[in-house]
């Protein structure tokens, strides 16, 4: 565990300490999945470093570098991190901000898992990835072929890269599992990641896999024979598309149409409800992720090395 908190006194040592809490907090819940903290702990440390040093290098770090060891995966679509909210203000400025690029917005949960790329190859599966850093995790293939809702093959026959949350039902866990971890995502996040089945660990064969967004490869990148993917306008017609080709997804609800306003009081109802009806979910949900929907418009606004500049999570 890292040193006591220093006093306040001097800013920079307290700075240090900061960066230095939040990179041993990371490696624990990526690397080994056994967080010494909650996760409303850690926004904490994030929150005040953010707001002492807003330019900290480890304020643009995404995840951890995977352990010595693993293998590792350079993903050709980085995993970026998400922008936080917890205030209605916060998502009306999130709103005024992209609503020049349209006032469509796809809401979906925030599952409350551990994040896994799917690497398709004609259609068929060829790799899967943690998030690691961001751009490089670890192979996690023969695990998650375990897990029964990863498909070998696509009911399309091209290359895609598959993002989405690795979670246990939360069913399972209380039949299997409750006395043997603290919360499913310890588990599912080990069970994701450990090189050989162990007695009172969990099993992949438990897991579930659901999608919240795919990536296409271009140019060298894609297999020659590999058939263009298809030309969507929106992010959600590509949920309902994963669907359609065989792979189940975390949830999908397109809001939007008004002024900013509007937009606003239109998510904070998918949220209101979302967060009212949580406690019946069927796996662990921590929030909802607010994207723009629009493909085309999320080019013109970015991304920065942490997140993209057109999604935010409550």
């Amino acid at each position: 565990m890292a040193a006591e908190r220093p006093s306040t006194a001097s800013e920079q040592a307290l700075v240090e300490w900061l960066a230095e809490q939040i990179s041993h907090h990371s490696h624990l819940y990526y690397n080994e999945a056994r967080p010494e903290i909650s996760d409303a702990e850690y926004d904490v440390l994030w929150d005040e470093l953010k707001s002492l040093s807003p330019n900290h290098p480890q304020l643009q770090k995404v995840g951890s570098d995977p352990p010595p060891g693993s293998i590792k995966v350079e993903h050709l679509f980085q995993m970026l991190s998400l922008d936080k909210s917890n205030t209605e203000d916060e998502v009306a400025h999130f709103v005024s901000e992209t609503t020049a690029q349209g006032r469509r917005f796809v809401c979906q949960p925030k599952l409350d898992g551990s994040a896994l790329s799917l690497e398709y190859r004609r259609g068929r599966l060829v790799r899967a990835a943690t998030r690691g850093s961001g751009t490089r995790g670890e192979d996690v293939t023969a695990n998650a072929r375990r897990i029964p809702n990863v498909p070998e093959s696509l009911g399309w026959d091209g290359d895609c890269h598959i993002r989405g949350e690795v979670v246990m039902p939360l069913a399972t866990f209380r039949d299997s599992y409750s006395d043997v971890a603290p919360n499913p995502r310890n588990l599912a996040a080990g069970a994701l990641r450990q090189k050989h089945a162990e007695a009172g660990k969990g099993r992949a064969e438990d897991l579930m896999f659901l999608a919240y967004g795919t990536e296409f490869p271009v140019g060298d990148a894609r297999h020659p024979d590999s058939p263009n993917p298809p030309a969507f306008e929106f992010d959600s017609e590509s949920i309902t598309w994963l669907q359609e080709i065989g792979i189940e997804v975390a949830g999908n609800e397109v809001v939007g149409g008004g002024d900013s306003q509007a937009a606003t009081a239109q998510i904070m109802s998918v949220v209101n409800r979302w967060t009212d009806n949580r406690e019946g979910a069927d796996w662990e949900i921590d929030g909802i992720v607010i994207k723009l929907d629009r493909l085309s418009k999320r080019e013109l606004l970015g991304m920065t090395a942490h997140h993209p500049r057109w999604a935010l999570a409550w």
